[in-house]
């Protein structure tokens, strides 16, 4: 009996490109030619754009937050290209071009010098700044603009600082023939450009990591990174082909800063629009402390569905709740209106910071100060403290020479994990809450706070753990340690720095 098979052949995004009816002659060894039917579907200008420009799978292969992204950054970089532009032209201008009297070996050493600093920025950014590029992604993603617009300001006016001089007497400038002003800015601007290339560069690869692996089927890093590459050459060149035009036709020097910091101001707040736009998964010390201030115990007086049930906010509700810049080891009551201070917090402290004797807070003078804080404690106290953490991979306790407000350290023990750290820093804040953002005045009082506020922790991380998950948080994706944390090994009730770690602690 004749029978008729249909074979569907769809790309990697679920498009049809064709379609075969295999005729009754398929049982037969050998197969006509004439038994297949092939019909294929054009291809539109659209299919091959999209192919060219947009990441292999799209849009199931990446985050929903991904095309509102591409489209502001297709902004700001259309007018970052034509901002550096007229930087460049600037430039050009104060090294003498069309002048008779310029120097080309003077421009060389004015290059020179602008690369040395930049280079010297580069290697001193990434050993500050590298660690805590991925958690604080949005943070520097547009701080990095930021940076790149200050080395187009110092550009732009570096040519008409070659007609001033610094002097001992106010204003401390005036017209001359000095240089030295003109040198700064171009250094400074060489400097601002190297920090914006490894800010940028640190975190835009941690959003494209969050783009590929948040779409319904995971997706291919490279491709997008490749993908991204290729829209921002096209923007650009259109770019380039703009300010060629605006360049005709601006030359006042009134009317050129006018039109630099409108492209600037747009640039920026196509930048911003771009990071509020973004939706992370991971938690960060904002986020989670966003999320736990969120699901705490109904008693406490927290945010609660209509049932009274403690609430789990969804990343996408964090992400309209969040600060692009702020201090991400401040802890806030987000419960209150006033969102009052609860303290500061800082996780993966050494031991030292709350058993040294010497002052952990730079410009803190213990010894000046008429307040009486926590005293650092002797080695019963410190026995105390380890032994009530003995379960626990990490230990918490507060700044012996903090004054006034309330301030604490987390040491991380060997074998901590993420989780670990979100219940270190659910707890910091309880114990912030229970002394209402005050410095602890002595051992017990300090030692009570710990005690209630792990109670209270202890009861509720199970559930809040298991809560976060199902909302779509990825916990296992460690984004609350910024830097090479030192690490404790207690053993006997003795505890000494897991055999001194090579690695260098940078605080950020």
């Amino acid at each position: 009996m004749p029978r008729k098979v249909a074979v569907s052949e769809h790309d990697d995004s679920g498009r049809l490109i064709a379609s075969y009816t295999i005729g009754d002659s398929l049982a037969k060894k050998e197969l006509p030619s004439d038994a297949i039917s092939v019909q294929r579907k054009r291809r539109t200008w659209r299919h091959v754009l999209s192919n060219v420009f947009l990441p292999a799978g799209y849009p199931a292969t990446v985050s929903p937050d991904y095309l509102w992204y591409s489209i502001y950054n297709a902004l700001q970089a259309f007018c970052s290209s034509l901002a550096g532009l007229i930087a460049s032209r600037a430039v050009l201008q104060g090294h003498g071009v069309g002048k008779a009297d310029a120097s080309a070996t003077h421009a060389i050493f004015l290059t020179v010098i602008q690369d040395i600093f930049s280079r010297l920025t580069t290697i001193i950014a990434a050993y500050y700044l590298g660690t805590s590029l991925f958690p604080e992604a949005k943070t520097y993603r547009l701080a990095a603009d930021i940076f790149n617009d200050a080395s187009i300001i110092f550009d732009t006016i570096s040519p008409h600082l070659g007609f001033l001089e610094l002097t001992d007497r106010y204003p401390f400038v005036r017209y001359g023939t000095g240089s030295s002003l003109r040198i700064a800015s171009l250094c400074l601007s060489g400097a601002f450009r190297a920090l914006c290339g490894v800010v940028a560069g640190g975190s835009k690869t941690a959003l494209t990591v969050h783009f590929a692996t948040s779409g319904r089927i995971s997706g291919d890093v490279g491709d997008l990174n490749a993908k991204d590459g290729s829209k921002e050459t096209v923007l650009a060149l259109l770019g380039m082909l703009g300010g060629s035009l605006v360049m005709h036709y601006v030359h006042d020097t009134t009317l050129t800063l006018i039109v630099l910091f409108t492209l600037l101001f747009l640039h920026l707040w196509a930048n911003y629009r771009a990071v509020r736009v973004v939706t992370l998964r991971t938690l960060n010390r904002q986020r989670a402390n966003i999320v736990w201030t969120a699901y705490r115990p109904k008693m406490s007086g927290n945010l609660a569905d209509q049932s009274g049930s403690p609430k789990i906010l969804t990343p996408e509700a964090v992400s309209a709740l969040e600060y692009i810049f702020v201090n991400p080891s401040r802890l806030h009551d987000l419960s209150a209106r006033s969102a009052p201070l609860l303290g500061h917090c800082h996780i993966g402290s050494s031991f030292a910071a709350i058993t040294s004797g010497a002052p952990t807070i730079p410009g803190v003078d213990a010894t000046k100060s008429g307040h009486k804080g926590l005293h650092v404690p002797n080695a019963s106290q410190i026995e105390s403290i380890l032994e009530f953490f003995e379960d626990e991979q990490y230990v918490l306790w507060f700044d012996p020479h903090a004054r006034g407000a309330c301030r604490m350290h987390i040491c991380l023990k060997a074998g901590h994990k993420p989780a670990d750290h979100l219940k270190a820093w659910a707890h910091a804040q309880e114990a912030g809450r229970i002394l209402d953002g005050r410095a602890p005045g002595s051992f017990d009082v300090a030692m009570s706070a710990v005690e209630i506020a792990f109670s209270l922790v202890e009861e509720s991380f199970p559930a809040f753990l298991e809560g976060i998950l199902a909302a779509g948080w990825k916990v296992d994706e460690g984004g609350m340690v910024a830097g090479s944390p030192l690490v404790l090994s207690v053993d006997n009730g003795e505890a000494r720095l897991g055999e001194e770690v090579d690695e260098d602690r940078k605080n950020v």
